[in-house]
């Protein structure tokens, strides 16, 4: 088989198998004329993932990846990185159904913006309730997603795409002046080309803020994103870690951390060092009060 030009890849726990299923058979509606493949990276054991692919019946070219054990969504999803081979990447939750669309819709924004990261218009499982356009960002370190094409950050101070926070960033191209800051990784689609100049995402992150690191790295390398209004997506938000208490209030702390010491440059601690250790405290405050609940 010749090389497809798009990978899907979708990280799972196969915590729960029924909605894997329901995400695969959507893939299977795809209606696309770009030749793509699905990477399946089970954070399991092989005879569990071995198991579950038995009971399928696929129509699209399938690879299956097992970590053996649950090694966090960016190292599951760094993993389907290195297996593929395609121009372009999408990554994709175990808990979505796509649009028959989707792929199309992504595809064609990223080729008439330029742009090398494109989100899709992400609703709940209600069908109904827009949850993120990709999001947006401020220096503090906080993302919040974007929710018919707006976002509660633009009043801050440190808001990315104010005039004086222009200095912050090396890119001078137009099209990097744009929202989203960065794609939600629920959904979305990446070049090739912008993980072979910036690298993969950050295995340290677990699970959580990979997307948002990812995408503060692109934009200090100067790629931009774009959003695909009509690639829809319908999402189980927190399947997978919803009963594991205080789990996303301790990585949420733990990786802004990261993002903040780590990705940062040093005119963005000169510039914001108060509001940048608020913001870290209301993390601490959140974590204690997830574990108390």
């Amino acid at each position: 088989m010749s090389t497809p030009s798009v990978s899907i890849i979708i990280p799972t726990m196969l915590a729960n198998p029924n909605l894997l299923r329901s995400c695969l058979d959507s893939l299977s509606k795809l209606k696309t004329t770009a030749k793509f493949e699905v990477i399946i990276v089970g954070n399991v054991a092989k005879p569990i993932l071995d198991k579950f692919k038995k009971s399928l019946k696929l129509v699209y070219p399938a690879t299956w990846i097992a970590l053996g054990s649950n090694q966090g969504f960016a190292k599951a999803a760094n993993a389907g990185i290195v297996k593929s081979q395609a121009a372009f990447i999408a990554l994709l939750n175990d808990d979505t159904q796509v649009d028959q669309n989707w792929l199309s819709e992504l595809l064609s924004v990223c080729q008439q913006s330029g742009a090398d990261m494109v989100a899709s218009n992400i609703y709940l499982a209600d069908k109904k309730s827009l949850d993120s356009q990709g999001f947006s960002f401020v220096w503090r370190g906080k993302a919040k997603a974007i929710i018919n094409h707006d976002t509660k950050l633009k009043s801050q101070p440190d808001y990315w795409l104010n005039e004086g926070n222009k200095e912050l960033f090396s890119s001078t191209k137009l099209e990097f002046w744009r929202e989203p800051f960065g794609p939600d990784a629920a959904a979305c689609l990446y070049t090739r080309k912008l993980f072979d100049k910036i690298g993969d995402f950050n295995e340290d992150f677990f699970a959580y803020l990979e997307d948002v690191e990812l995408a503060l790295r692109a934009r200090q390398a100067g790629f931009h994103c774009a959003l695909a209004g009509k690639a829809v997506v319908y999402h189980h938000k927190h399947a997978s870690s919803a009963k594991m208490t205080g789990f996303k209030a301790k990585q949420d702390f733990k990786n802004w951390w990261r993002i903040v010491v780590d990705t940062y440059p040093e005119k963005a601690w000169e510039k914001y060092w108060y509001l940048i250790l608020v913001e870290r405290l209301k993390n601490l405050s959140g974590l204690f009060k997830s574990v108390l609940h």
